[in-house]
Parts: structure tokens; C-alpha cells; sequence
């Protein structure tokens, strides 16, 4: 394919987006420009993560490489320099790649095939970044940028998430109103609407009258799940959180908007075709289950959104198959005409933005729970884990962690979106035909080896 003839290519990303607070997901948000992305373009439906925590599903969607193979589960690990991304071979195939924000890479590598830096980073790039100093720039915000305190900081006003993506946009903006030579992949890369919960006072007052608790606020949790709930949260204090939280979304619609005009506009005076691409890297519970984060394989938290719309894209398609947001980077080489990546486990969606099906493959999503208690000490026997899966089969799901596989939870989320009903015990023979799926993909032994070897 000949260079002028390769189309441009954005990918809109946020943090922290569960699509049920979406106008496109019917949810309580308005979202008019992703609407928009939806009507005119390709939404797939049953979108997850491979791991809902930002640095393992950053990695996984730039690699193509389930956590399991990457061995990258926790905030403090990041992409050896040896392993190839996605962007490598766009760059071989003679685009520009421009990072615009945010992709939450550790260490000497801030790169890892993306040509140019826009923006810098809003969370620490180092390992060795002290928590004092960090404290001393965040102020009252430090601790609210973490789930185990987010509710700490609740309400309208000013925010530093809200000023950063503001640096992001404009920065994205500029880039798109200059003349480039090669065909550009640009990522613009936000923070919202991951917390601290705070959100403009109008849009924050507007969802504070939308509000409402989630179903499933009350209900309780398996006993190695429920470090991750905060139990003494108020109502009022949940319901606050959400309005933020939608206040956010509306936000970072509007700037969703406004990239995608750019974008728009960019490809029109370069007579290029264009494809953009929306998508988060995990979601938010935001009070269900009274858990405000991820961390778990409830829908809410492993649930992301993926929308396409440009050039070759059927317009209105809904995919409804279970796809995987490590099969992002395979499409989108198979779109700009690219090598595609060798020996990864994401597979192209092309023929689906085109109207087909998505080809059928096993949906996962992997976590390790830790479940030593007590302080750290010194050295690698202090630390132990359980391999945590979730597979989508069909409209059913299983969640299971190894040696707790007798809390195994089974549902329907086409029935049951908001899971309440586990289907575990009143159908054996269901539980046994997802766990045999689950042993066909299970890498138990892998992941903790190679996590405790970064540990």
C-alpha cells in the first residue's frame, strides 16, 4: 500500500470508563458525542478488559499479550524493553505514532514504539519516586487517587484530573492543526473519569439529582473479595461519587467531541481516509457492591468500551460477540494495511468494523488477588496470590480464584447485568462446562511465577 494512501488513525482513551454510565449503554449519563461515535460506526457490546488495573491492561492492549504472558499485574510493573508493541510496526509500515497523554509506563522507556510525546504522564514513572514527595504534590488529593480512599475527596469543583486532560486536549488540538508528512497514529490518552471523584459544580450538581444507588449497594461479597468494598461508606457519600463520576463522563465526552472534530477535520485537508477508535482500560463498580474502583471481574469493573467509526465502517453495526481490548492493536494493523504481530493472543476485529462477525475466540480477563495478610517483609516468600479468571462464554460468565474455587460465581449478564443472581449452585451443569472452558485457558502457575519474579 502506498504511503499516501494509508489512513490516519486516532484512538481516544480514557481511564476507568465502565460503559453502563453511557448514553450508547442507556445509562444516566449524557454522552451525545460518543452516542454519536456509536451510531455511526461499530460498537462492540461485550467488550472487556484482560485486567481490570490500568498498568496490566495498558500493557496487554499494546502488546497483545494476555497479563499471563507478560507477567504485568500490579501498578508497579511495565513492558520489558524487548517486547514488541503494536505501534512497532506501525512504525515499520511508515506512520508516525504520537502519544498525547497518559499511558501509565514505568521506568527508562516512555516509549515503547510511540515516535512522539505530547503531554507528560500524570502518575509516577518511576519505581523509586518517594511517597512523601508525592503527597507534598498532590496535597489533599494523595490519598484519593487510590481505591481503598477514593471516596475521601467527594463533590463539585476544581480537580486535578480535570486540569490535566484539559493539557492533554489542547496539546492533541495543536498537533492535529499542523501539517504532517507521514500517516499518523495518535492516541490522546485521559485520566478521567478515573478519581478523584470531583467534577465541575454544574455537572456534578446536575447527576446529584440523577443519582441513584446501585442495585446491588447491599449485597455482599466472597470473603476474598471483600477487602476490596469500603463497608463503612454512606449513602449520601455513594451517591456523591456517582454524580462526580457521571459529571466526568459528560466531561470527557465533550472533549471526546472535540478531538474527534479535529480529527475530522485533520483527515479532510489531507484528503485521508480516518478511523477513530474509542476505548477505556477497565471500568469503575462506583458504589456497586459498595466497591469504588476495579480490581474485580464484576461487569462494572471489567466491562470497557469500544467504538469505531471512520472510512470502511459499517454504520449502526453492534457486535454482540465477547471481544478483548488485547485484540485492539491486531485490528488496527489489519486496517492500515500493516505486518501483523506474531504469536500474540488478540486477534483482528477488521472484518467486524466492516459489518461481519467477530471471529470467534475465548474471552478472558485474568487478575492476581493477593491474600497474604500482614505487613511486607523483606525478600520473595512474604507474598502469596491467587490466579483470578473470568471467561465469557456465550451470555454466561464465570468468575473463579484458584484454591477458592468453592465461591465460584456463574451468571447470565444478558439476563442479569447487574449480577445479583448467581447461577453457581442451582446449575451444576453449567458451573462444569464453564470451569472445563476455563482449564483450557487457565495459566495459574505462570502468572504467579512470573509475578513473584518481579515482586
Amino acid at each position: 500500500m502506498a504511503q499516501a494512501q494509508k489512513p490516519d488513525i486516532l484512538v481516544f482513551m480514557s481511564d476507568q470508563h465502565t460503559p453502563y454510565y453511557s448514553g450508547f449503554r442507556c445509562g444516566n449519563v449524557d454522552t451525545p458525542h460518543m452516542d454519536r461515535l456509536a451510531a455511526e460506526g461499530a460498537d462492540f457490546c461485550e467488550a472487556y478488559t484482560t485486567c481490570p488495573l490500568c498498568v496490566p491492561a495498558r500493557a496487554s492492549m499494546l502488546t497483545a499479550l494476555r497479563p499471563a504472558n507478560t507477567g504485568i499485574f500490579t501498578l508497579a510493573d511495565a513492558i520489558p524493553d524487548t517486547t514488541p508493541t503494536f505501534l512497532h510496526n506501525l512504525v515499520e509500515a511508515g506512520y508516525e505514532t504520537v502519544l498525547a497523554g497518559r499511558m501509565h509506563f514505568l521506568g527508562q522507556d516512555q516509549r515503547h514504539g510511540f515516535t512522539k510525546r505530547l503531554a507528560a504522564d500524570m502518575t509516577p514513572v518511576t519505581w523509586a519516586r518517594p511517597n512523601q514527595k508525592i503527597a507534598e504534590e498532590r496535597g489533599v488529593w494523595a490519598r484519593c487517587f487510590g481505591g481503598p480512599f477514593a471516596t475521601e475527596v467527594v463533590g463539585g469543583g476544581e480537580g486535578p484530573v480535570e486540569h490535566y486532560d484539559g493539557e492533554v486536549v489542547a496539546a492533541a488540538l495543536e498537533y492535529l492543526a499542523q501539517p504532517h508528512e507521514k500517516p499518523q497514529f495518535v492516541c490522546v490518552s485521559l485520566y478521567a473519569p478515573h478519581f478523584p471523584y470531583v467534577a465541575p459544580v454544574e455537572l456534578f450538581q446536575k447527576y446529584a439529582a440523577r443519582a441513584k444507588l446501585p442495585a446491588s449497594f447491599g449485597d455482599g461479597l466472597p470473603p476474598l473479595l471483600a477487602h476490596h468494598a469500603a463497608p463503612g461508606v454512606s449513602e449520601a457519600t455513594a451517591l456523591g461519587a456517582q454524580a462526580a463520576y457521571c459529571g466526568m463522563i459528560e466531561r470527557l465526552d465533550g472533549q471526546l467531541g472535540q478531538v474527534r472534530a479535529a480529527f475530522d477535520a485533520f483527515c479532510k485537508k489531507r484528503g485521508s481516509r480516518g478511523l477513530f477508535c474509542y476505548v477505556s482500560d477497565h471500568g469503575d463498580q462506583c458504589g456497586d457492591r459498595k466497591i469504588f474502583g476495579k480490581q474485580t471481574f464484576y461487569e462494572r469493573s471489567a466491562k470497557i468500551p469500544l467504538l469505531f467509526a471512520g472510512d470502511g465502517v459499517a454504520a449502526g453495526h453492534k457486535v454482540t460477540a465477547p471481544v478483548s481490548i488485547q485484540d485492539l492493536g491486531p485490528t488496527l494493523l489489519e486496517y492500515a494495511g500493516a505486518k501483523p504481530m506474531r504469536w500474540v493472543d488478540g486477534v483482528s476485529l477488521a472484518a467486524a468494523l466492516e459489518g461481519g462477525e467477530a471471529p470467534p475466540h475465548t474471552v478472558y480477563s485474568e487478575f492476581l488477588e493477593r491474600t497474604d495478610a500482614g505487613p511486607r517483609t523483606p525478600g520473595f516468600t512474604d507474598r502469596r496470590y491467587s490466579y483470578g479468571l473470568m471467561v465469557r462464554e456465550g451470555p454466561y460468565k464465570l468468575i473463579t480464584y484458584s484454591g477458592h474455587e468453592a465461591y465460584d460465581q456463574v451468571y447470565d449478564v444478558a439476563a442479569d447485568p447487574d449480577e445479583r443472581q448467581d447461577l453457581a449452585a442451582r446449575q451444576p451443569a453449567l458451573l462444569a462446562r464453564l470451569r472445563a472452558l476455563a482449564d483450557t485457558v487457565a495459566m495459574p502457575q505462570q502468572a504467579v511465577r512470573l509475578q513473584m519474579q518481579h515482586d
